[in-house]
């Protein structure tokens, strides 16, 4: 299951604040929606973490991604449109927004 987001933007006065909050944690999970297949590919969007997300990268703790489905009842297009935030649709294990590098899905 490929895991995208649409946000971009990260404020790292929140990043800093999460790396202390989670020093010395094993893990952390990150919040995916799942919201079905588009294109023959299955898809989850992170929903919630993404300051979260990077300050574990930068910690290097390990990131463990739990999926729910959409309680409105979104899928597909319909959650994509619903749920875009200030970018472009992009892969989120294989990005860095840390380092303004994306991997671009849409």
């Amino acid at each position: 299951m490929r895991i995208i987001s649409s946000q971009h933007f990260l404020d790292w006065d929140i990043v800093e604040k999460k790396m202390e909050e989670i020093s010395g944690m094993e893990s952390v999970e990150i919040p995916c929606c799942e919201i079905g297949e588009i294109d023959g590919e299955e898809y989850a969007v992170q929903i919630d973490g993404h300051h979260t997300l990077v300050a574990a990268r930068e910690l290097g703790i390990h990131i463990e991604f739990t999926f729910s489905e959409d309680p409105e009842g979104l899928t597909g297009e319909d959650y994509l449109q619903a749920h875009y935030m200030d970018g472009d649709w992009y892969d989120v294990q294989k990005s860095s927004p840390a380092d303004d590098k994306f991997f671009l899905i849409w």
